[in-house]
C-alpha cells in the first residue's frame, strides 16, 4: 500500500474546473497505485488549487482522500480557528499545515501559538513548509529548521513534519532536528529535478538513509503532486537500500500512524 501524505490539486484554470482537477488527481493515484492521499489546501480564498472550503466539498464521498487545514495567520483570526477547531473534532482535517517562506512569517511567530495549542490537544500534526521556492531561495530565511526546534521543544506533545527536508541544506536539516523526538520529515519534492539539481541526488539519499537507520517511524511519503512528478519520488524510496520492512514504514505504516488515518491495510506495492 501506498499512502501520499503531501498533495495538491493540480491547478484549475478557464480550462479545467475543480471538478475537473479533482477527477485528474485521481486518476493520477491509480496510474501509480497509490491507495490514499492527504490533500493540502492554499490557505488563500479562491486560490487555483482551492482552499479548505473548496476542498473539503471536494473531497465529500471520497474514501481515498484526506484533508489538512491551513491558516494564514496575517488574515484569519478567532473565527477561523473555531472552524478549524469544529473540523479537527470531527475529524473532516487530520492535521494542518503552515507555509512560511510561502508567507512572510516564521514558525516562532506568537500568532502560531494559538494554532499550535490547538493541533496539540486534538493530537493533529503540523506540517511546515520549508527550503526554497522555485526560484527564490531567500524565502528560506523564514523555515530555517532552527525556529522548528524551538517550536518542538515549547510543544513537545505535537507532532511536527517538516516538509521537503529545508532543501537544498538537507544536511543542515538532519543535523538540527534528528535528535528531537516530536520532529518527522515528508519525502515531498525531493525527486524534483530542480531539487536534485541544487540539493544533489547523493545528499538527499544519504540523508533520508541516514533518517531511517536513526529513527524508521519518523518519515512519510509525500510527492508534492501535482507540482511534483509522483513516479520519481516513489522511485527514489524503492532506490534506498532500506528493509521491506522499513520501505512499508515510510510508504504507509507511518502515516496511517502520524495521521491517525482510519484506513484497512491493504497489499503492499513497495
Amino acid at each position: 500500500m501506498i499512502i501520499d501524505t503531501h498533495i495538491h490539486l493540480p491547478a484549475v484554470s478557464q480550462q479545467r474546473t475543480y471538478e475537473q482537477a479533482k477527477r485528474i488527481m485521481l486518476e493520477d493515484l491509480d496510474r501509480h497505485d497509490v491507495d490514499y492521499a492527504i490533500l493540502i489546501p492554499d490557505n488563500l480564498p479562491g486560490s487555483s488549487i482551492g482552499d479548505v472550503e473548496t476542498c473539503l466539498r471536494l473531497l465529500e464521498g471520497e474514501p481515498r482522500l484526506f484533508l489538512l487545514g491551513t491558516i494564514d495567520i496575517q488574515r484569519q483570526g478567532q473565527e477561523w480557528l473555531d472552524t478549524l477547531e469544529t473540523l479537527l473534532a470531527r475529524r473532516a482535517i487530520v492535521g494542518m499545515k503552515i507555509f512560511p517562506g510561502h508567507d512572510p512569517i516564521y514558525p516562532t511567530d506568537p500568532r502560531l501559538y494559538p494554532v499550535y495549542d490547538l493541533c496539540q490537544a486534538y493530537h493533529a500534526p503540523m506540517v511546515i513548509h520549508t527550503g526554497w521556492n522555485s526560484g527564490h531561495p531567500e524565502v528560506a530565511a523564514y523555515n530555517d529548521p532552527r525556529y522548528i526546534v524551538e517550536i518542538a521543544r515549547a510543544y513537545p506533545a505535537l507532532s511536527l513534519v517538516i516538509a521537503h527536508y529545508f532543501w537544498p541544506e538537507v544536511e543542515y536539516c538532519y543535523e538540527l532536528t534528528h535528535g528531537v523526538p516530536n520532529i518527522y520529515y515528508d519525502t515531498s519534492g525531493l525527486a524534483d529535478e530542480e531539487v536534485i539539481a541544487a540539493t544533489g541526488l547523493d545528499k538527499i539519499r544519504t540523508v533520508l538513509i541516514d533518517t531511517l537507520r536513526q529513527g524508521p517511524e519518523r518519515v512519510v511519503f509525500g510527492t508534492d503532486y501535482a507540482m511534483c512528478d509522483r513516479q520519481r519520488h516513489i522511485e527514489l524510496i524503492r532506490s534506498l537500500p532500506i528493509s521491506a520492512q522499513v520501505r512499508e514504514q515510510v510508504f504507509w505504516r507511518n502515516a496511517v500512524r502520524l495521521f491517525r488515518l482510519n484506513i484497512a491495510p491493504g497489499p503492499c506495492a513497495i
